[in-house]
């Protein structure tokens, strides 16, 4: 299963591809509390958020129980003590994708960096 992060979904709401496309069919995809409030965030209005609500209710929801924190300090931990400095979402990202075996798809550079220190992180980075 992927999870995927919010940059893909505006990527395709913005500039769809088949490639992009394609892996929104054909895969199994999974957003979770704070993509789905990132994307909501971003609403230009009521009709838009309510949109963005209903095309989000298509996709398997991951929620985030209480054992991620600790997962979530672990790698805000390693990640400081080795110099990367990412934005806190994106650890629970990171977190929450270790914890129940998901692919991370995303185009932020940075889950690269991550990578180096959290060698499990599973990451998909397509061209958009």
């Amino acid at each position: 299963m992927i999870l995927v992060d919010t940059n893909i979904i505006i990527d395709f709401w913005n500039r769809p591809s088949e490639l992009l496309k394609k892996v929104f069919t054909e895969e199994a995809i999974a957003i979770c509390g704070v993509i789905k409030a990132e994307l909501m965030h971003g609403a230009k209005s009521n009709k838009e958020l309510n949109l963005i609500s209903e095309a989000l209710s298509e996709f398997k929801y991951i929620p985030l129980d209480e054992s991620i924190w600790n997962e979530v300090g672990k790698i805000s931990y390693l990640l400081r003590k080795s110099g990367i400095a990412i934005p806190f979402q994106d650890t629970i990202l990171c977190a929450l994708s270790l914890k129940n075996d998901l692919i991370l798809w995303t185009n932020d550079n940075h889950f690269n960096l991550v990578k180096t220190v959290i060698k499990d992180l599973k990451l998909l980075v397509l061209p958009c």
